[in-house]
């Protein structure tokens, strides 16, 4: 294995081989470092002399790394987070002139019920701030915030990172809508005798929902299911079909006029949200006031 002499060493070749080890592709790992595909390719050359390795093989239409790219990057991803979390570190934020472009992993819900109240913290306090939102859900939320899509997610949460910082916000419960003009409240023989619409990203027509009526004894009637609760309103429009979605976004929803927020009519099922963000961004003053923001938005 050829050493590598220090005095050699650019680290904007680190930072290269970073993009390139995470996106496999030159032209993906140049759009990622706003560098033109030459330069990545050029970076990349100069990285294999310096090493006496190719690094990155192609491999039909991604480039897969060698054992000397991965011992590489084991090594040095820990130094370059360390490097950047030392620099975010001693930035100063001024929110009345600072300009920065936060990039967060919202849920559909959290979309609806607390991005409104968060772009308006935004407007008022950061004027020069701008706001990239990335649809998540509880299966991607952990690999946008690896991958650096995102600084900070908010979600329904599993298999967390080890380096990730987690916040709990709140416990999560479920709550009626329907758009139907029928008085009062519907009992549980009523819930279970209508047809529902279950909003789900995995495509079925079960959710925890009906695991809980099963524990009682009883079923429901799932019709339909769809992706996304921004749909229902239009989808609920001029039916008697009824849909069981988190409290927050039923009452988000039902502000918006058409829909009517009711409580289930049985003890129903309960999760965490939380807050999880990248541990180099954790002493970031910006990102420190976006996620305190974040945690305004949804809680008041």
């Amino acid at each position: 294995m050829k050493p590598v002499e220090l005095n050699r060493i650019d680290l904007n070749l680190l930072t290269v081989l970073a993009a390139l080890m995470r996106e496999r592709h030159v032209s993906r790992a140049a759009e990622r470092l706003n560098l033109g595909q030459p330069a990545v390719s050029h970076a990349l050359a100069r990285l294999r002399d310096l090493t006496g390795d190719p690094l990155l093989v192609r491999h039909g239409r991604v480039m897969e790394p060698t054992e000397r790219a991965l011992a590489l990057m084991q090594g040095l991803g820990p130094a370059l987070a360390q490097i950047e979390a030392t620099f975010r570190a001693q930035a100063d934020f001024e929110p009345e002139r600072a300009a920065p472009i936060f990039r967060i992993g919202l849920t559909d819900d959290l979309q609806i019920a607390m991005l409104p109240r968060l772009l308006r913290a935004l407007s008022a306090e950061v004027p020069r701030a701008k706001l990239v939102t990335l649809t998540v859900c509880y299966r991607n939320a952990m690999s946008y915030l690896e991958q650096g899509e995102v600084s900070v997610v908010m979600s329904f949460l599993k298999d967390l990172p080890a380096d990730a910082k987690v916040r709990k916000v709140r416990t999560a419960r479920f709550a009626m809508l329907r758009a139907d003009t029928v008085p009062g409240k519907l009992s549980l023989d009523d819930y279970c005798r209508r047809r529902h619409v279950l909003v789900t990203y995995a495509g079925d027509l079960c959710g925890t929902v009906d695991e809980t009526l099963g524990e009682i004894g009883r079923q429901r009637d799932v019709a339909f299911s769809v992706p996304q609760f921004g749909s229902l309103p239009a989808v609920l429009a001029g039916t008697d079909l009824l849909a069981t979605v988190p409290e927050h976004v039923a009452l988000a929803l039902s502000a918006q006029g058409g829909l009517r927020f009711e409580p289930l009519p049985f003890e129903g099922p309960d999760y965490q949200i939380k807050l999880a963000w990248r541990a180099v961004t954790d002493k970031d003053s910006a990102e420190m006031w976006l996620r305190k923001a974040m945690l305004r938005a949804f809680n008041d």
